[in-house]
C-alpha cells in the first residue's frame, strides 16, 4: 500500500484468481493453527523490521508471501527490480517494503490476523501469484479471501454455521477514479480524537458518525488505505493509551486495558452489523529510516488489531491493517517522540462499497 498523495488515484480492477475464474492451483498448503504456530499481541516479531536479522523462514524456505511475490512479481530479493518496476528496499519474511516512482509501499499477508489457534486453513495459489484462503474454525464458521499477487485482500466473505454469509468487501470491480483535488476543496476539517482525552460517548458518536461529506459515491478498500483525503472523511481514533517502545511492535500485557473502552464499543457495533469494517493504523516516529518505519507501524497495526480480537469478540475478519511509518506526525519533530509511536482506528464502513447480505 504505497504512500501516495495523488491528484487523481486510478484504481482499475486488480487481476486475481476467483471461484469462477481460476485455473487449477499451483500450489496448496492445508495448516492447522495452535498456540505454537501464531503470534499473539504482547510478543515481537521473529524478526528486525528493516530485515537486518536472520529470518525465521530461511531453515524452512520462502514464506507463503515471498512465494507468491516469485509468481506474480519476479522477485524477492533486497535490491532487485520487480516485473511491475517496483525495487525490493527491505524483505523480513512477513513483510517487502518496495520504492516506486509513486513511494514506498508494503506488501504484506493480509490473512496473518486469520492465524488464531484451532483454526486450520487452506491456502490455494495461482500462477498469477494471487491466492485464495479458507479458514474453517471450530464452531463452524468459515471466512473465504481472495488476495492479489502482493498479498492484499481484494474480496473477503464471513459463512456462519447457519450458512448466513456475508460479503464484508469486494475490491474485484473497478470503482471510479478519486479527485483528490475536490476532496480537499470541499470536504470538512477531518475529526480526530483521543481516547486518553474523550469519554464513551464522545467515541461512541465518532464510531457511529457517517461520512462528514457526501462525495457523491462510495470507494474500494484499496482507495481508502491508499489516499489519506478518503480515510479521512470519517473520524479517527488515536490510542494514544497504547504505549510502543521504540522499535518495538508488542504491546505489553499491562497495557491491555488501555483498550477496553474501544473493544467495547466495536463489540457493539459488530453486534448491530456483522459486516463493519474497521481500518488499523499504525504509525512511528521519525527514527530510523523511511523503509524500517514503515514496515514497523504496519506490525504496530496487526499488533493492536491482534490485541483486539484476544481481548474482545472481534472477529479478525472485520479488521484492516495498515501502517503510514512516519507520513503522519502527530508531533513534528525528527527525534524520538512517544506520542508519533502510536496507532489509529476508524470505522470505514460507510466509506465503503454496499453490498448486499446473502
Amino acid at each position: 500500500m504505497a504512500l501516495i498523495d495523488p491528484t487523481v488515484a486510478d484504481d482499475a480492477a486488480p487481476v486475481a484468481a476467483t471461484p469462477e475464474t481460476a485455473a487449477a492451483p499451483t500450489d496448496v498448503i492445508e495448516e492447522s493453527l495452535d498456540a505454537e504456530s501464531v503470534r499473539t499481541s504482547a510478543e515481537e516479531f521473529a524478526t528486525a523490521a528493516d530485515g537486518s536479522e536472520p529470518r525465521a523462514t530461511q531453515d524452512r524456505g520462502l514464506s507463503n508471501l515471498e512465494k507468491a511475490l516469485l509468481l506474480g512479481l519476479g522477485a524477492v530479493v533486497v535490491g532487485s527490480v520487480l516485473r511491475n518496476g517496483d525495487r525490493v528496499v527491505a524483505n523480513t519474511g512477513d513483510r517487502v517494503v518496495v520504492e516506486s516512482e509513486q513511494g514506498l509501499a508494503v506488501y504484506k499477508d493480509d490473512d496473518a490476523l486469520l492465524r488464531q489457534p484451532g483454526a486450520t486453513i487452506r491456502t490455494e495459489t495461482f500462477a498469477d501469484g494471487s491466492s485464495r484462503t479458507t479458514l474453517d474454525r471450530v464452531d463452524g464458521s468459515q471466512v473465504v479471501t481472495i488476495r492479489d499477487s502482493r498479498g492484499r485482500v481484494l474480496r473477503r466473505a464471513a459463512v456462519y454455521a447457519d450458512g448466513t454469509q456475508y460479503e464484508l468487501f469486494d475490491d474485484l470491480q473497478p470503482l471510479p477514479e478519486v479527485d483528490v483535488r475536490q476532496l480537499v476543496a470541499t470536504r470538512p476539517v477531518p475529526l480526530s480524537l483521543s481516547v486518553a482525552e474523550s469519554d464513551m460517548a464522545a467515541l461512541r458518536a465518532a464510531l457511529r458518525e457517517e461520512m462528514a461529506y457526501d462525495a457523491g459515491r462510495t470507494f474500494s478498500l484499496r482507495q481508502i488505505r491508499e489516499i489519506e483525503q478518503v480515510r479521512s472523511l470519517v473520524p479517527a481514533i488515536d490510542l494514544d493509551t497504547v504505549v510502543f517502545e521504540s522499535g518495538s511492535a508488542a504491546i505489553p500485557a499491562e497495557q491491555a486495558h488501555s483498550l477496553v473502552r474501544l473493544g467495547i464499543l466495536i463489540e457493539e457495533l459488530l453486534f448491530e452489523n456483522p459486516r463493519e469494517i474497521f481500518l488499523i493504523e499504525g504509525h512511528t516516529d521519525a527514527v530510523g529510516s523511511e523503509s524500517y518505519n514503515l514496515a514497523l507501524s504496519d506490525r504496530r497495526a496487526e499488533s493492536v488489531a491482534l490485541a483486539l480480537t484476544e481481548a474482545f469478540h472481534i472477529p479478525p475478519e472485520n479488521l484492516i491493517v495498515q501502517g503510514y511509518g512516519e507520513s503522519f506526525l502527530k508531533v513534528q519533530t525528527q527525534t524520538a517522540e512517544e506520542r508519533n509511536r502510536r496507532a489509529t482506528v476508524r470505522r470505514i464502513t460507510p466509506l465503503l462499497r454496499e453490498i448486499a447480505a446473502n
